[in-house]
């Protein structure tokens, strides 16, 4: 995963908790599509570094 998407997952994910923490719940609908769109930028993070590794090395 490139420097990038890390810090991208990092700052989202402490948008996430942050939002959990003022709403004092999982249910509210500005927590749920924080997590939403954490799962789906880990989701591609994983695609992506599983379609790298999966690619022939040039040796």
């Amino acid at each position: 995963m490139d420097n990038l998407t890390n810090r991208r997952l990092e700052r989202l994910r402490g948008q996430l908790v942050a939002a959990a923490m003022r709403k004092q719940t999982f249910m509210h609908r500005d927590v749920l599509l924080l997590s939403q769109t954490l799962d789906q930028l880990i989701v591609k993070a994983q695609t992506d570094k599983r379609k790298s590794l999966d690619e022939p090395k040039a040796t």
